[in-house]
Parts: C-alpha cells; sequence; structure tokens
C-alpha cells in the first residue's frame, strides 16, 4: 500500500503528460490484478475523487490495449490535462494511434477542442455543417415556438387556417414559419441512440480485448463458433455471457470479472436494437443487475454522467 501512494504521489494527475499516463497505466494494471474490495481499498488510500480516479483507470485501459509502440506514439501527442486525455479516449484504439500520428492531436489540445473532434471522427454525419446536412443554417435564428395546451382541441380546418394566418405574419416580417413534426423527435431519439451505441461499444472494447480474448481456451472459442474479439462483441447475449462463464473462471468469478462488461453488452444491445420490446426487456435486465450491484451502478450512471448523457 505504501508503494502504491508513493507511485500516485510521483505520478500526479495534475502533472505532465507523461505522469498522468503513468499514473493512469498503474490504476489499470491494479485493476485487473486486484479482486474488487482490494481495488477499492487502493482507490480510497489514493486520496483521489472517485471520478477523476474512474476517468484515470478508463484511459489507462485504453492505454493498455495499445502495442508499446503506439502507444509510445499517442503518449507524446496527449496535452497534460487527464480530463481531455480522458475525452480523447472515448475514441478506439485505432481512431487514437491515428489521430496522434496524423497530428489531429496535439499536446496543446483543449477539452473542447477535443469533444468537438472526438465527435467528428465518431459521429462524422451528424458532425458536418448545416448546409450539408439540409438543417438550419448557421446564419438563421430560431426566434419562438407555438404550443397547444392539451386541453385546447385544434381541427384540421383550424390548424390549416393558424398555419396560413402565421405564415403571413412570418412574411410580412421577412421571416421564415417552419411546420414541426413528429419526425424530427423520432429523428433526434434515432440519434441518440445512434451516438450512445458506439460510446457503448467503445467501452465494450476496452473491457474485452483482443489481447485478453487471444489468451482464452481455444476449446471454448470453438464450442461457441467464435474467431475473434469483434465476434464476441456482437454475438447475442445468452452466447456473450455463457463464454464470458465457461472461457474465464466460471460462475462464481463472472460478476466480479466482467460486470461491467456485461453492463456493456446490456446498453450497447439496447442502443442498437430497433425492436422496442426487446429494448424494453434489455432494459428491465439492466435495471435488474444495477439494482442488485451497487458498485454496477455507480459505474453505469459515472460513465453516462461523464459523457453527458445523465
Amino acid at each position: 500500500m505504501e508503494t502504491f501512494q508513493r507511485f500516485v504521489a510521483e505520478n500526479p494527475y495534475s502533472g505532465s503528460a507523461e505522469q498522468i499516463v503513468t499514473l493512469s497505466l498503474g490504476i489499470a494494471e491494479a485493476s485487473n490484478r486486484l479482486d474488487t474490495s482490494t481495488f477499492r481499498l487502493y482507490a480510497e488510500q489514493t486520496g483521489i475523487g472517485d471520478k477523476v480516479f474512474s476517468k484515470l483507470k478508463v484511459v489507462g485501459k485504453t492505454l493498455l490495449s495499445l502495442q508499446e509502440k503506439e502507444r509510445r506514439d499517442v503518449v507524446k501527442q496527449l496535452p497534460a490535462s487527464y480530463s481531455t486525455i480522458h475525452v480523447l479516449c472515448s475514441l478506439s484504439a485505432e481512431e487514437l494511434v491515428t489521430g496522434a500520428r496524423s497530428g489531429a492531436i496535439t499536446p496543446s489540445m483543449s477539452v473542447r477542442t477535443a469533444k468537438d473532434y472526438t465527435k467528428q471522427v465518431r459521429f462524422p454525419a451528424l458532425a458536418a455543417a448545416d448546409g450539408e446536412k439540409g438543417r438550419w443554417g448557421t446564419k438563421q435564428e430560431h426566434l419562438y415556438g407555438v404550443y397547444r395546451p392539451e386541453e385546447v382541441a385544434l381541427g384540421a380546418e383550424q390548424l390549416q387556417s393558424l398555419q396560413e394566418a402565421l405564415r403571413r405574419a412570418c412574411e410580412e416580417y421577412g421571416v421564415v414559419l417552419r411546420v414541426a413534426n413528429t419526425d424530427g423527435t423520432r429523428t433526434l431519439k434515432q440519434q441518440e441512440r445512434a451516438e450512445r451505441e458506439v460510446f457503448w461499444r467503445g467501452v465494450l472494447e476496452r473491457e474485452l480485448t483482443s489481447k485478453w480474448f487471444k489468451g482464452m481456451p481455444e476449446e471454448v472459442k470453438k464450442q461457441f463458433n467464435l474467431k475473434t474479439i469483434g465476434e464476441l462483441h456482437e454475438t447475442p447475449l445468452r452466447s456473450f455471457t455463457g463464454f464470458l462463464i465457461n472461457a474465464d473462471g466460471g460462475k462464481k468469478e463472472f460478476w466480479e470479472k466482467h460486470g461491467q462488461a456485461y453492463v456493456a453488452k446490456l446498453n450497447y444491445l439496447m442502443d442498437k436494437t430497433e425492436d422496442r420490446a426487446q429494448r424494453f426487456n434489455l432494459k428491465r435486465r439492466l435495471e435488474s443487475v444495477v439494482a442488485e450491484r451497487r458498485e454496477l451502478a455507480v459505474w453505469n450512471n459515472t460513465l453516462l454522467k461523464q459523457i453527458g448523457f445523465i
């Protein structure tokens, strides 16, 4: 414990990029080696707040998934800010390396710039200029909204009359009337689910890495017909759970070793499916898991808050 505390003191999260990375890697490696209760004790003894500690762990796990040369290339380009590095680690390992080697990621990068860059990489369609998407242009301003109270009934003829009156008034002042439609709300929900889907897929990739998969028993891979880590990420929930139980420790150690991966998988499938009934069942299962396991509830909510989904 004293050695670990000294290690934390020598590599503060407020220090240089190299110190932040060293600390993050140490935390990630400790989380891999120690059982949950011991690791929690280590986390408490560091004196680092839960939110910051969680971010550093995410950074460490992401960087651990890189090859040594790739990690060196990335670290050279990282800024001396754990928050900015954490934002950048929402990218996949390949995207992170590409960004560093291309010079898109720089030591002077701010949190805001990092957020803009990761959005551009992960959601290129959503990051396009307004004109390219056919949306409202940047030179237009939303002035007013028109709302119908629930108790006010408007028939088709009345709505048409209201629309014509509003349009005439808008034309008089040189402004534009745009008609609201339910498709707009539906599209926004679909976009939000798409963002969460990509986010949880990234979390799943950090929890279950290619390096880890290669170390799993070949006979179990054959049993579940899995050849790559990508196939495991995409396999149905029953097979996903069965593989983890059979390949890495059994039922007894499943929650301790792979509880976070299981929660990430539930979230990923829930946001990926277009089937409402399936989404509802997955949501019920997720709620059941986090209700029974407080540490997974905290982890789940912490990630959602950090990315701005709650």
